[in-house]
């Protein structure tokens, strides 16, 4: 096969070498699921995003992970959007574009100001599933290395999505103690409806996930934090409208800012648009005869 071209970029960051990194691939036609799973793994980046099937401003587009793909991501999203930007529509200060993934297809929009992509996502409308019982939080909350005295008060951890869900746990302190500490997380969410698990700080608006050993923690996680905005707007901590910054990553030396802004029609949410800076960090090709065995 020819060599493939891919980009390196920063996402919810206006500085190189922060925020969340991440591989977009914009003309993966070619490859099939298990080849993309394979270069995700070779990049070494918590997510690559593979770019198929371009027709003027709709794109559909596949996630993956180093541990497996995903039906939908936030930062892949944003910064996928802004190579698109970059690629094909240069000449505008702001573009629009329809990025298919496999359970939803998301609008996006990117304007290029001071040197970096700002891309704004429309998630859709928030899904609130179940709240924990005060005997499952106790159980959840020590597999987290945290006590209920830990949680914001009037608050229970449940279970968000806006296209990938979360167990949230909403906090007042001790964040930064948040760990997980068994190897059987993935089957407990799945009991609650969660793909995933996050942890909000309300009183400095920080948030924190990893992937389900609790080995990496993600740096920057758009699919989380337009739960957690939604979260805050619908408990009426936050006001509809406005835009909420939230911040992940810095315990992590890589700072980051996710934006977040729910909007409510008759008392009810219904679109909640995350966005973010996304950085150019580099461009290179995958020369060697990929195929898998």
């Amino acid at each position: 096969m020819k060599p493939l071209a891919y980009y390196h970029v920063d996402v919810f960051s206006d500085k190189p070498l922060s925020g969340n990194g991440l591989i977009v691939f914009p003309e993966a036609a070619a490859l099939g699921t298990e080849l993309m799973q394979r270069i995700t793994q070779e990049m070494r980046q918590f997510e690559s995003i593979f770019l198929q099937d371009l027709s003027g401003s709709a794109v559909t587009a596949r996630v993956f992970t180093c541990e497996e793909e995903l039906d939908f991501a936030g930062h892949p999203v944003l910064g996928a959007a802004a190579i698109l930007h970059d690629l094909y529509a240069k000449d505008k200060d702001v573009a629009h574009w329809n990025i298919k993934l496999n359970v939803k297809t998301v609008h996006v929009s990117t304007q290029f100001k001071k040197g970096v992509y700002e891309s704004w996502m429309n998630q859709g409308i928030p899904e609130f599933g179940v709240t924990l019982s005060a005997a499952e939080t106790k159980e959840i909350m020590e597999v987290m290395n945290l006590s209920a005295d830990d949680l914001y008060p009037g608050h229970l951890p449940v279970m968000v999505s806006t296209g990938l869900p979360y167990l949230l746990l909403p906090l007042q302190h001790n964040a930064v103690n948040a760990k997980i500490k068994i190897t059987d997380l993935e089957d407990r969410l799945r009991a609650f409806g969660a793909k995933f698990i996050g942890t909000l700080n309300i009183p400095d608006l920080s948030i924190r996930t990893w992937d389900n050993s609790g080995q990496v923690e993600d740096i920057a996680t758009g699919s989380l934090v337009g739960p957690c905005g939604a979260y805050l707007v619908k408990k009426g901590v936050k006001s509809a409208n406005e835009i909420i910054e939230f911040k992940q990553g810095y315990n992590l030396g890589r700072p980051s800012q996710l934006l977040v802004k729910a909007l409510e029609k008759d008392g009810l949410i219904n679109d909640v648009y995350v966005g973010g800076d996304v950085c150019k960090i580099a461009r290179g090709y995958l020369e060697a005869n990929l195929t898998v065995d």
